[in-house]
């Protein structure tokens, strides 16, 4: 099986391009250095929307890293242009912001990852390097978005207890909230049936319980919780059940436990889950289904 990107021989991406969108020059700059600096190369850049949208298919780059707001329009839309034209370039968001937003955003456009501007260059360029091998790439910052259902209820609350997991898992948590086996689990996070078994001993330990079913009541209560019912986000579902199905979904799509990159089927499969799952909670309006790959 493919090695995870990180543990890659230096220079294995020399030569590969990457196009750099960004309408400030001084941060194009700094990811021009950042990216020759270990050995790869820059096909291009530009400071407009507009302008990368003709260039980029024609250039075809190997990575394309989008400012996610630009003068002319938003990285999302350029990331469906690219991968309307060219599914085979692959897009990252740079972002400074790390609500969940951003996070289901990024996914429908099809892109592979967020890089944030408050990470450190090394954490990019890890980033960078998964993107490059096909892997999913989203900075940790992105993460407390993520379990964000389990800390609405503030420290002195019960879900507390929920903020000592991990983010798988936290999803083999949601698992358990939706009533799947080990076996079901495991299928849907790629994991060993074994690996499973002993990760939700560990959710039990660390929540301080002894039955799964008392866990998946705490995590199904949390996931009910609403901090702002006028927001019309997902989470003002009714049915917490939902609710657990589009945090699951977006942690299946971000994570990065699978060693080997998942196809562009597989990819194309969770977008449409998390899409289809944010429509199933009404809020329609952060909902476009992703394009199919043609590859």
């Amino acid at each position: 099986m493919m090695a995870d990107p990180e543990n890659h021989p230096h220079n294995s991406f020399a030569g590969r391009g990457v196009y750099l969108l960004d309408d400030h020059e001084v941060v194009r700059r700094g990811l021009r250095q950042l990216i020759e600096s270990d050995g790869l190369s820059v096909a291009g850049e530009s400071g407009s929307a507009r302008e990368a949208v003709r260039r980029i298919p024609a250039l075809r780059p190997e990575l394309v890293i989008l400012d996610d707001d630009l003068p002319d329009g938003s990285g999302e839309d350029v990331c469906r242009a690219i991968t309307a034209a060219d599914p085979g370039i692959r897009c990252v968001l740079m972002t400074a912001d790390t609500d969940e937003a951003v996070l289901i955003e990024s996914i429908l456009a099809g892109a592979r990852g967020c890089l944030s501007k408050q990470d450190d260059s090394s954490e990019q360029l890890r980033l960078i390097r998964r993107a490059l091998a096909g892997h999913t790439a989203y900075s940790a910052r992105f993460h407390p978005a993520l379990v964000a259902p389990f800390s609405l209820l503030g420290p002195q609350g019960q879900d507390e207890r929920l903020q000592r997991l991990s983010k798988r898992e936290m999803t083999a948590a949601i698992g358990l909230a939706k009533g799947l086996s080990n076996r079901q689990i495991s299928q849907e996070m790629f994991l060993a049936e074994k690996t499973v078994k002993n990760m939700v001993s560990t959710i039990l330990m660390k929540l301080g319980m002894a039955r799964r079913t008392q866990a998946a009541v705490l995590v199904t209560r949390a996931l009910g919780h609403v901090e702002d019912p006028a927001d019309g986000g997902y989470r003002f579902s009714r049915f917490p059940d939902l609710v657990a199905e589009v945090t699951a979904a977006l942690l299946n799509c971000t994570s990065e436990a699978p060693t080997v990159p998942p196809t562009d089927g597989v990819r194309a499969g969770d977008a449409l889950r998390l899409a289809d799952a944010l429509a199933a909670t009404g809020a329609v309006r952060m909902v476009i289904h992703p394009q199919p790959s043609r590859t």
